[in-house]
């Protein structure tokens, strides 16, 4: 069983968690909705646009690392011709969409499908605060995927860029599941998780998660520094930004 399906374009309603777990626990959670839609192939929506103002809207600039005059979709393409033979059909992303023009996506997930509908390539593209970006290509090769990789962006003031990842990636019968687990030195100090189940993109629940979640995207950008403050107080030492990578993507052979 495939674990990752090509599911049609929808909303994720769900709840994320943020743990961390040393050298002490802080927890805290929240709604959100994500949106899973394909970026080139865009099923454009009265309240949902594309490089478009709207209530909510994707714009291509707010992801990936295209070049003026280039689409997305292009973009990541040109990137994968490192990993050699696999030939992308699709190109789908799970993401915050831009509402009323704010956009801020601390991860977004792009997943590739082949002619054959099957996933062969997830991007886990990660943002910081300090408008830095790092996308991480991933081979899909197993049916239960588990992503392993080295951090190599400044996300949290608190850590130093170093350990690894280890992601669970599932979307199946509906419902999404993600795992991040950060590691530094073969301990978890850090863990996420978002956990949603998919609603049809309509008219009337646009507008629904518009009156409900409008604020969601200056809400997280808020909470970011509000739980830095936290952990500040509670200990946490601040750690200097480094310069940020050479490369702004990183290939997972």
């Amino acid at each position: 069983m495939r674990l990752i399906e090509f599911h049609e374009d929808c909303l994720f309603e769900g709840i994320i968690t943020h743990s961390r777990i040393h050298p002490f626990n802080h927890r805290f959670n929240y709604e959100v909705t994500y949106f899973w839609f394909d970026i080139e192939n865009f099923n454009e929506k009265l309240f949902f646009k594309k490089n478009k103002f709207s209530l909510f809207s994707f714009n291509e600039n707010d992801h990936g690392l295209k070049k003026r005059n280039e689409s997305l979709q292009m973009s990541i393409i040109k990137n994968l011709r490192e990993l050699k033979n696999y030939n992308i059909e699709n190109i789908k992303v799970l993401c915050l969409p831009s509402i009323m023009g704010y956009s801020f996506n601390p991860i977004s997930i792009f997943v590739c499908f082949d002619k054959s509908k099957r996933a062969k390539i997830v991007i886990f593209e990660v943002n910081n605060t300090f408008n830095e970006r790092h996308l991480y290509y991933c081979k899909v090769l197993k049916k239960n995927p588990i992503f392993v990789f080295n951090k190599k962006l400044y996300v949290s003031p608190f850590f130093k860029v170093r350990g690894f990842y280890r992601i669970k990636f599932k979307m199946l019968n509906n419902k999404i599941f993600l795992n991040i687990d950060y590691e530094i030195d073969k301990k978890k100090v850090f863990s996420a998780t978002f956990s949603g189940i998919g609603l049809k993109i309509s008219s009337k629940n646009l507008i629904r998660v518009f009156l409900r979640k409008m604020f969601q995207n200056i809400k997280i950008t808020f909470g970011i520094y509000f739980q830095a403050l936290k952990l500040y107080l509670k200990g946490a030492k601040y750690i200097k930004r480094p310069s940020k990578p050479d490369k702004e993507f990183t290939l997972i052979k």
